[in-house]
């Protein structure tokens, strides 16, 4: 599908430069280790004929030294399995795209890394503080029952009302209890939980979200939604998927837009969906 077109103009040009949507194949390193490259293709790619020939992209997200690759040599590791490599994807800070085109290394990133680069990209967040001087009437004690119990290391941020449309809820070195809908379009950032005792309709959720580029992100983060579970995006410690891949997902495909408690937690590198009733803190720390 065409995104976008540069047309060439004049009596002795024709044709254009266009951007376009094509599905290639990404080999996943998940060691971060070049020198294994060939011995995955061999495992994976020479026993399957149907990838030979194909143009590929090689994902570097778990690769940390960028400014030792050796494109080059990649591009002929992959030639010797029969494989063309275009370029990396997972490429998601300013810092590491400037790495690759100081070496001249194309860059080909797949829509999530692209939303992810876009979630590094400062400054992004205009915040404004202003005193609200009304009575405000707080029944004590408050009690919130929920089905495990959790630690929080941080303070809590809690906020007692609904998150519009395109609304940002940041909460650096917190977790984050809302009492309210989340809209459309809106995004909670908490470097540690995030509880929803309301729906979630179309909002983005990013738990255990890394402060830096050197903080892998609270592992053991959790996201608990009460109301109707449909997010646009859930996100824990960097590992995320979108509302499309929750469509596929057999965990969470089920629970999408049910009046349901819903647990989302990390295993790995995977995202997790329980059932609230089901959900165990004891087996989720083993996971870990």
């Amino acid at each position: 599908m065409e995104e976008s077109k540069l047309q060439a103009t004049g009596p002795a040009l024709s044709g254009g430069l266009s951007r376009s949507a094509y599905s290639l194949y990404a080999i996943e390193l998940p060691s971060g280790q070049i020198e294994d490259l060939d011995a995955l293709l061999k495992a994976k790619v020479d026993t399957q004929p149907a990838f030979l020939h194909q143009a590929v992209t090689l994902d570097a997200s778990q690769i940390r030294h960028l400014e030792h690759l050796d494109f080059t040599k990649l591009k002929q590791i992959c030639l010797d399995h029969h494989l063309h490599l275009v370029g990396l994807s997972g490429i998601v800070t300013e810092e590491r795209v400037k790495i690759l085109q100081d070496k001249n290394i194309p860059i080909v990133n797949s829509n999530r890394f692209a939303r992810a680069r876009e979630e590094n990209l400062t400054p992004r967040i205009v915040t404004q503080t202003f005193e609200v001087k009304v009575p405000v009437e707080v029944k004590v004690p408050y009690e919130v029952k929920v089905p495990y119990e959790v630690r929080i290391p941080e303070p809590l941020k809690v906020i007692t009302r609904p998150i519009r449309s395109g609304e940002l809820i940041s909460a650096p070195n917190n977790s984050v209890m809302i009492f309210g809908t989340v809209g459309m379009g809106a995004r909670i950032v908490a470097s540690h939980h995030i509880f929803i005792y309301g729906d979630l309709k179309g909002g983005e959720l990013y738990a255990g979200n890394p402060r830096d580029n050197e903080d892998p992100g609270y592992t053991s983060a959790l996201i608990h939604v009460t109301g109707s579970f449909d997010p646009a995006l859930i996100a824990i410690a960097g590992n995320y998927q979108t509302a499309e891949d929750m469509e596929n997902d057999p965990l969470a495909g089920p629970l999408a837009s049910q009046k349901e408690d819903v647990v989302v937690s990390l295993k790995g590198k995977t995202l997790v969906y329980t059932r609230g009733k089901d959900f165990s803190l004891t087996n989720h720390s083993r996971m870990l």
